[in-house]
């Protein structure tokens, strides 16, 4: 088993929150592109699909000119097949069908929950100090994430309430793949090369998936003619891709409590690019829902005082 990596000691600088407001932004765009896409005529399995091998591809290549080779030992594989299925085919599975019923911006709102689940798992295995005050914060903001779910939140008055609460899978698979790279991931192994494995055991998984009989986006289906929503999966790949170099490089360098921090980003960008692109304007219960949700962060994911375990 890789050990635990230890924490960064570096300090956050101008860079660091430049590329975590830029993170912020990307991923809370991320279910706009989605739900463009669907509207023309797109299936969750094959916008995941072909988004994963866009981004591989961008990641794999810039890993070649940049000389960053993707590990592919038995640890190497092992991560790249567990992240990959783990941090991005489930979740982005289960988050985009959620999507079809649910408004973009609600998963402003629930995609924040991935650190606190993190931290409670995290603690649960001797990772993270547990401290009261942060399970107090797990709490509050977890509390906050029901609130925005919701009618009069993010969820529209006769929305999907079964599928808004399904989409709290979704920070529950990014927890288990934070906790799973923190243990499992190949020591020394570049930021972008654990990005590319992501992406390509992803690409693999679905794939996988989309071989299943009367299923018709399997791999050959890229070689039919592009409908016009591929766009939009070419643009997630792109994202995708950029977005994962950026976690990736803030997570080894900075660690997990810093990287976390992105969740105050995506509340605001997530909700924004649901009001600029689909005219969706969330209830009143919103303000309250979103003082909790940063309430609980600022709690639950600040350094504990003392030393770590």
């Amino acid at each position: 088993m890789v050990q635990p990596s230890p924490p960064s000691t570096r300090r956050p600088d101008a860079l660091a929150f430049a590329l975590l407001a830029a993170l912020g932004a990307l991923w809370g765009l991320t279910p706009a592109l989605g739900k463009a896409a669907f509207g023309l005529g797109a299936t969750p399995l094959a916008y995941v699909f072909r988004s994963a091998l866009v981004a591989a591809t961008i990641l794999f290549v810039v890993g070649l000119v940049r000389r960053r080779p993707l590990p592919l030992d038995a640890s190497g594989l092992r991560f790249h097949l567990g992240s990959g299925l783990v941090g991005f085919a489930v979740p982005n599975l289960i988050g985009f069908l959620a999507l079809r019923h649910v408004p973009a911006g609600l998963f402003a709102m629930v995609i924040p929950a991935a650190p606190l689940v993190t931290f409670t798992l995290s603690a649960a295995l001797g990772l993270e100090r547990a401290t009261l005050r942060r399970f107090a914060g797990v709490v509050v903001a977890l509390a906050g994430t029901l609130l925005a779910l919701s009618p009069g939140a993010a969820l529209p008055e006769g929305g999907a309430l079964g599928w808004a609460f399904a989409s709290l899978a979704v920070p529950a698979c990014y927890a288990c793949s934070n906790v799973f790279a923190v243990r499992f991931r190949p020591p020394g192994a570049d930021p972008l090369a654990l990005a590319c494995g992501t992406a390509s055991g992803a690409a693999a998984w679905l794939a996988l998936a989309a071989s299943v009989p009367g299923e018709p986006w399997g791999p050959l289906a890229l070689a039919r003619p592009f409908p016009p929503y591929d766009v939009f999966a070419a643009a997630q790949g792109a994202l995708t891709a950029v977005a994962y170099a950026i976690y990736f490089r803030l997570l080894t360098r900075h660690g997990g409590v810093f990287a976390s921090q992105v969740g105050y980003v995506l509340v605001l960008t997530g909700l924004g690019w649901g009001w600029v692109l689909f005219g969706e304007v969330p209830g009143p219960l919103i303000v309250p829902a979103a003082a909790l949700i940063f309430a609980g962060l600022a709690l639950a994911t600040s350094p504990s005082r003392g030393p770590s375990p």
